[in-house]
């Protein structure tokens, strides 16, 4: 009874704060890739859409926003919509870490408080506003639903391998996973990434995983016959050479450890690839070397913290590693990587409870974080509050990128705003003289333009 009382108490907490930090997210506006996404798609604006443009890429996402729209739901309801699933995965990684922490970190006496935190610091964090606030951001967190009820599934048919529904509740998930977005994929690897930490025979872990490679392999061959993924892949594979990929993605993930990952959110960074290599690439690259060494050292004495260090770059690898994408790396992508860094955190701050005894200290110390966080969150929402807030927001941080001065002319014009849009466009151009549609729009906003632009120094 005891422990039910609990666990309720848990999920509470855990809505609760999801509610608290995101509450003005509901009235967001839409943005950027919502347009031509969700409110210029006919597959995401109806069931009849939907259906027509089968078979195509991402299914289960455009019925998402599909049946929002059939049920009368405008932009709150998808708001909405992208909260609930937040506040789900913050219950779902809660129940996960649960199970997994008294194996992952046998010397943890506390396991049920650092669960909760682990995933209150995940449901708090502003790196997550992107797969949240950001309508389109769905993709990447709908994904993540289905992604940890398959991985939670799999433990429980594990713990309990007799009922054959069990067994197949896990692949049955995965596959809606990759119905949503493909980077589902690493999914299988979840559990056997647990094992490896926590010095398990990795052959019988493999052995049992072949459920699961039947719904990648079924996948793959609904990609291969599913014309929109021609395109998909087609377009990235010739987006840039391996070697500049190679090159851009240490750049990237510099940038999402030393930035979302410490609070610093954009949704239009200004990363470029890298002419070639330098002082500055090789130090990002020995910090991600660093990290991957610090997994295989921990393994033996911190299976908690290679465990977490291996969740962090498995969740990243489908966006961020070999298959190259127009931007080099967004805050969206290291939605559910993020759960890693804050179980590490966690496990940290358990340990140092449990040294100097002083467990009053440490959990004022985590609530005060987790308002932090939670205000932190709730200025990032603010800014989805418009267009123009938004994209003002992206050029105080993205002074010398032309698209997000674009961006931000664009939503100047669209609230009537010509003389800020000239403005911005004049920005744009200063950046990059010969940007085909910043000259149109500024033409349309202020024919024959001669002022000098005047912008932010980058």
């Amino acid at each position: 009874m005891v422990h039910d009382k609990r666990n309720r108490a848990a999920i509470v907490i855990l809505v609760a704060a999801v509610l608290a930090a995101y509450a003005n997210a509901f009235t967001a506006a839409y943005q950027f890739d919502d347009f031509a996404a969700i409110l210029a798609n006919p597959s995401a604006r109806s069931l009849a859409g939907w259906w027509a443009s089968l078979p195509g890429i991402r299914p289960l996402l455009k019925l998402s926003y599909a049946l929002t729209f059939e049920a009368g739901g405008g932009a709150a309801a998808i708001h909405a919509t992208n909260i609930a699933v937040h506040g789900l995965n913050a219950i779902l990684l809660w129940a996960l870490w649960r199970r997994w922490l008294p194996r992952i970190a046998p010397s943890l006496a506390t396991t049920d408080g650092a669960a909760l935190l682990a995933a209150l610091l995940f449901a708090l964090h502003p790196a997550a506003t992107e797969a949240v606030t950001y309508a389109s951001g769905r993709s990447i967190s709908l994904a993540a639903t289905f992604m940890l009820a398959a991985v939670l599934a799999d433990d429980v048919a594990r713990a309990q391998p007799s009922p054959r529904v069990l067994a197949w509740t896990g692949p049955a998930l995965f596959a809606l996973a990759l119905a949503v977005r493909e980077t589902a994929l690493v999914m299988p690897l979840v559990p056997l990434l647990r094992a490896w930490a926590c010095g398990e025979p990795l052959r019988a872990m493999l052995r049992t995983l072949w459920p699961y490679a039947l719904v990648l392999g079924a996948a793959l061959l609904a990609a291969l016959a599913t014309p929109g993924y021609h395109v998909f892949f087609g377009v990235s594979i010739g987006t840039r050479p391996l070697a500049e990929q190679a090159m851009g993605q240490v750049l990237a993930h510099a940038y999402l450890a030393t930035h979302p990952l410490l609070g610093f959110t954009n949704i239009d960074p200004d990363l470029r690839v890298p002419p070639a290599w330098s002082a500055a690439l090789a130090a990002s690259a020995l910090m991600l070397a660093a990290a991957v060494a610090a997994m295989f050292a921990a393994r033996r004495r911190l299976p908690w913290l290679a465990f977490a260090i291996g969740w962090y770059f498995l969740q990243l690898a489908p966006a961020n590693s070999l298959l190259p994408r127009l931007d080099l790396a967004n805050d969206r992508h290291l939605y559910l990587a993020l759960a890693g860094p804050m179980l590490a955190f966690t496990c940290v701050a358990a340990r140092i409870g449990e040294r100097i005894a002083k467990y009053a200290l440490v959990r004022v110390g985590a609530a005060a974080l987790c308002a932090v966080l939670a205000v932190a969150t709730s200025m990032r929402n603010d800014d989805y509050r418009s267009e123009a807030a938004l994209w003002q927001a992206t050029v105080r941080d993205s002074p010398r990128k032309a698209r997000a001065w674009l961006n931000l002319g664009y939503a100047h014009r669209v609230d009537g705003d010509a003389t800020r849009a000239a403005a911005a466009y004049r920005c744009a151009l200063a950046l990059e003289p010969t940007h085909a549609q910043a000259t149109i729009n500024l033409d349309l906003v202020s024919p024959g333009d001669a002022e000098p632009a005047t912008c932010p120094a980058g």
